[in-house]
């Protein structure tokens, strides 16, 4: 199979009734591209499966918004959603990517103020009590949003649909909410002479 499937007969009219709000006829176009968009766009770019499951989700999401707005052209709307895909891709490896660059400032953290490498087991526990604590201290001092997503999401490590659930938002959303978050408590780390390394 190549990665483009075939339009689906009579495609134009499909989405003309979908673009009306028509549900049966959007989700004929879901049946149709899904699995495609899946296997073929979000696994090669993105190598998690839940991670697609939610770029997949939150693309037909966009579609369905969208549509009265787009304008049925040869060879059919695959290309459209193609894209639609790609960025919502995108947008999940660049929030994924701050995650990570937060983690990394939190490790970096052991170091600039734990006092050094520790010698001792007891040391190093003794360290990651004052790194959570001093963490703990910028939090406090955030919006109490962005402290429940950071903690939730980095220090508790709960998973996105956990902490989308619990924030009662979209995962979306959950994702635009981390990086405010992170950007947030990176400006709250200078203000009290916290510097941390890279960009958030």
């Amino acid at each position: 199979m190549s990665g483009r499937p075939q339009p689906l007969p009579d495609e134009e009219r499909i989405v003309a009734r979908a673009r009306g709000g028509d549900r049966r006829a959007f989700e004929q176009i879901y049946r149709a591209y899904a699995r495609t968009l899946f296997g073929y766009v979000l696994i090669p770019m993105l190598g998690d499966a839940d991670d697609a499951e939610d770029c997949l989700r939150e693309t037909f999401l966009a579609a369905n918004r969208a549509l009265p707005n787009y304008t049925w052209k040869p060879p059919g709307i695959y290309g459209w959603l193609k894209v639609l895909a790609k960025n919502k891709a995108r947008d999940l490896l660049r929030a994924s990517g701050r995650r990570q660059r937060l983690r990394g400032a939190f490790a970096e953290h052991v170091d600039a103020f734990g006092g050094g490498t520790a010698s001792a087991v007891g040391d190093e526990e003794l360290e990651r009590e004052q790194l959570r604590g001093r963490i703990e201290q910028v939090l406090d001092t955030l919006n109490p949003r962005y402290a429940q997503v950071l903690r939730l999401r980095l220090l508790e490590d709960r998973g996105r649909d956990e902490c989308a659930a619990l924030l009662d938002v979209k995962i979306g959303t959950l994702d635009v909410l981390l990086f405010r978050a992170c950007r947030s408590f990176k400006q709250a780390c200078e203000k009290h002479g916290m510097a941390l390394g890279g960009e958030l």
